[in-house]
């Protein structure tokens, strides 16, 4: 489900940013950006970010700027002293002084390192981790205000195939006496030459006219949607589950596709068709 929140704020002399965005996905995949300093602060972030979110591509963005910054660079005095003597035995050894200005020397690999201690780290990850939480919350908030819409237009597209289904429940008998004519002219029209066993072609026809009976498939469908209904319900991570029952309740219009075999009949499959498909793309977003 897509859904959006920005945390700016000051604590204890650093300013912490977490920008949280998502888009829609089947699946979750996390994506987390923050200084190279605080790379450790991802791993620790995934249980508070699981416990928010199950599903969708989520992008986080991370920044901390503060006071910790003054004392951050620390001089690797061994190894400028050992660079130093280095180029004094080039020097010596071509005999050409060489100048070694402070931008050279700031170009020197490892020289200066970013460095934070333990304690300094625990404290920034404790307001950092304070931050992220609110702003885990606020992008929860908006995913909840767009949940509300999905789940009225879920409603409103599920009461409109209800009553597809229910017009289409009141041809069911129109339907199957339609069918019997079919099966009739054709056995007429294949077979009237040949010398058949009323009574035996007459036991077929009905078997074969309550194979092609649509009223098994329309009370499935109102079953299904009654879960549905259940579903949207609840207050349980029901994504997967909702899919479940529209990808069956697309298997079962399918059936009645085929079994259908009067235009009104087939009119209402071509509608309730188009429903169960945007039913399912918007599914996707429900966790």
């Amino acid at each position: 489900m897509t859904g959006y929140a920005k945390v700016s704020k000051n604590l204890n002399g650093n300013l912490y940013t977490v920008e949280i965005k998502s888009v829609n996905h089947k699946f979750i995949n996390i994506s987390f950006l923050i200084p190279y300093l605080f790379s450790s602060f991802e791993q620790r972030s995934l249980p508070l970010i699981q416990s928010k979110v199950k599903r969708g591509n989520i992008s986080i963005k991370a920044d901390i700027r503060g006071e910790f910054e003054s004392d951050l660079i620390v001089p690797d005095l061994e190894l400028a002293k050992s660079y130093f003597k280095a180029f004094k035995e080039i020097e010596k050894e071509i005999g050409v002084q060489l100048r070694l200005d402070l931008g050279q020397l700031l170009e020197i690999k490892d020289i200066f390192k970013m460095s934070l201690d333990a304690q300094k780290e625990d404290q920034i990850w404790n307001d950092f981790s304070q931050i992220l939480s609110e702003a885990l919350e606020n992008y929860d908030k908006s995913r909840k205000i767009e949940g509300e819409k999905l789940k009225s237009y879920f409603e409103d597209q599920i009461k409109t195939l209800e009553e597809i289904i229910k017009e289409m429940e009141s041809y069911e008998s129109e339907n199957r006496e339609k069918y019997k004519e079919l099966l009739l002219q054709s056995l007429q029209d294949n077979f009237s030459e040949i010398k058949m066993d009323p009574e035996r072609i007459e036991q077929e026809v009905v078997m074969t006219i309550q194979r092609s009976d649509i009223g098994e498939e329309i009370s499935r469908i109102f079953a299904h949607i009654s879960r549905s209904k259940e579903l949207m319900n609840s207050d349980q991570d029901v994504g997967s589950e909702l899919d479940f029952v529209f990808q069956e309740i697309g298997r079962e219009v399918n059936t009645l596709s085929v079994k259908s075999k009067i235009p009104e009949v087939l009119n209402l499959v071509v509608r309730a068709k188009t429903i169960v498909k945007k039913l399912r793309e918007q599914v996707q977003n429900i966790e």
